[in-house]
């Protein structure tokens, strides 16, 4: 029996206020699947709305259960994930046309899946599927700091965002202006945090656009469970790197986690906490800051 049980998570996120547009799904259980880690990080929510994004609202909600149905009917594990995420954005973009939405959200999904092995033994495996510019990390037995997922920064689809009439800058920042159905003329403009995302939809208008909602899924790891393997992992949005060297944010992470910290928080919780207050204390360009930890069992 895999001890399944002691995954622990903890999502941190600023500004902690109801404007924040971030949702986090910690652990949820996906029957014959295992459990499953979601960061939502939000942007461009709807102008008039008193609030929150509706995207990771949703993200969160239906994210899990998707997994589970599509899982059942075809039990194949890279498949669900890329199949739950389409159908998130085809489903979410439908109801944004229909409540004229703008609300669009960067996900983040780690999955860990108990399996068996080639050989036939016991193993847990973690799966990743990511839209967006937030990066994971996983923090190594020797304390380093290990890329998972390469981010769909807006830099690299340059070329074609300018195509699609978007104004980006040398930097890669880009914008573009957008008017719901009945109004004159594009009266807002939303800047685009990443070549891909769920929702969003002035970035989708027009035929040209890249932007598109299709995650990277990829198997990143697999454990026999065996002590002294990866410790944790980390989701950071992109805010958060944009000051923090994924070195950094790591060791922030194992300070906060090893201290006996003094508020006597739990070390995922502590770990999120630090590495959020380390990024806001540098000044970034944006306060839109957002940071997972997930606890690996074999620290228990």
């Amino acid at each position: 029996e895999i001890p399944q049980y002691a995954l622990h998570g903890y999502g941190e996120s600023l500004p902690p206020t109801i404007f924040n547009q971030d949702s986090f799904c910690l652990g949820e259980t996906v029957p014959q699947l295992g459990k499953v880690f979601v960061m939502s990080h939000g942007c461009c929510a709807t102008p008039a709305k008193n609030g929150g994004n509706e995207c990771s609202a949703y993200i969160k909600e239906k994210l899990p259960k998707m997994l589970a149905k599509i899982y059942e009917e075809k039990p194949d594990t890279a498949a669900a994930l890329a199949t739950a995420v389409d159908q998130l954005e085809a489903e979410f973009m439908e109801r944004a046309k229909m409540k004229s939405l703008t609300d669009g959200a960067e996900l983040t999904v780690a999955l860990f899946v108990h399996a068996l092995n080639a050989s036939g033994q016991p193993c847990v495996q973690l799966w990743v599927a990511s839209t967006g510019t937030s990066i994971a990390l996983l923090c190594t037995a020797e304390g380093a700091a290990s890329r998972l997922l390469e981010p769909h920064s807006t830099k690299k689809e340059k070329a074609k965002l300018d195509e699609a009439g978007f104004i980006v800058k040398e930097d890669g920042a880009a914008e573009v202006a957008f008017a719901e159905v009945g109004q004159h003329k594009p009266s807002s403009m939303f800047q685009l945090p990443a070549a891909r995302l769920i929702g969003g939809r002035p970035f989708k208008t027009s035929k040209k656009s890249p932007v598109n909602g299709k995650a990277d899924v990829k198997k990143v790891r697999e454990w026999r469970c065996v002590a002294g393997e990866e410790l944790f992992l980390l989701v950071c949005s992109a805010e958060v790197m944009s000051v923090l060297s994924d070195e950094v944010a790591m060791n922030t992470a194992l300070d906060a986690w090893g201290s006996n910290n003094a508020d006597g928080l739990v070390g995922w919780e502590a770990a999120a906490k630090a590495v959020v207050r380390t990024a806001q204390a540098q000044g970034p360009a944006k306060d839109t800051l957002a940071c997972m930890a997930v606890q690996l069992w074999w620290q228990e």
